[in-house]
């Protein structure tokens, strides 16, 4: 099911990309932690609505 919804698969490619960043390790925590985040709630919502 994830695998056709188009904003889960932006969000974990903005995932992927933002471990490339390089940035200090605060920051770093930061985004990625915020970017798991949205796809981890594409994820959730698309199972409460399908």
């Amino acid at each position: 099911m994830l695998k056709n919804f188009r904003s889960y698969q932006l969000a974990v490619q903005l995932h992927r990309d933002c471990k490339l960043k390089p940035l200090p390790g605060y920051l770093k925590n930061q985004l990625l932690r915020a970017s798991s985040s949205v796809a981890l709630n594409l994820s959730e919502g698309s199972a409460l609505s399908g």
